[in-house]
């Protein structure tokens, strides 16, 4: 009986030991420097009055520029857009064209979809709508896209697409995503 006892003892110090070394290795691997590359989600106040930073992001900098961007996309659709198409149809002289999109069952109506949540939103009838609306949006995709605090090699410039079509100005009253868009001339600068 004592034997036993003494080989639980011996067991339960042994895996303390081995937890706790495998804990300070752990550790320090995750004190090593990453090689990523830090990105910024802008967004604004909740009363769509100053320019915020909403979420930083890494990528590893082994991904190369248009799988960056198409990353980016990817989650600006999904958390800032209520999943709504965000592509990137292509980079040409640093110029990166992006296409913005309605869900399929959205690009019929003329009328706001009355299905319930994220469903039911809409680039022409939620977010290119409202001043405050328009001003999110627009500070949204552009900053997120050009990055203006970023030092790093990054693109020129972004134009908007909506539904494969160039937005215009005139376009729509409320949204500033006409034309060739660099960090020179960003809407709503500070």
């Amino acid at each position: 009986m004592l034997k036993n006892k003494n080989n639980l003892w011996i067991g339960l110090l042994l895996a303390v030991v081995v937890g706790f070394t495998g804990g300070l290795l752990t550790q320090s691997w995750y004190r090593q420097a990453k090689i990523t590359n830090n990105f910024v989600v802008y967004g604004t106040d909740t009363q769509a009055e100053k320019i915020e930073k909403d979420l930083y992001i890494s990528f590893n900098s082994q991904l190369n520029q248009t799988q960056k961007l198409e990353k980016l996309s990817n989650l600006l659709s999904r958390y800032q857009f209520c999943g709504l198409p965000i592509e990137i149809k292509s980079t040409e002289n640093g110029i990166v064209t992006i296409n913005l999109d309605e869900h399929p069952w959205v690009k019929t109506v003329n009328t706001p979809p009355t299905l319930p949540g994220c469903s039911g939103q809409s680039w022409r009838f939620g977010y290119f709508q409202g001043s405050a609306g328009g001003y999110v949006t627009t500070v949204t995709l552009t900053r997120t896209f050009l990055q203006p605090d970023y030092q790093g090699n990054w693109i020129k410039g972004i134009q908007f697409y909506y539904g494969g079509q160039p937005i215009k100005e005139g376009d729509w009253d409320h949204i500033n995503l006409d034309g060739v868009i660099t960090r020179e001339n960003l809407p709503y600068s500070k």
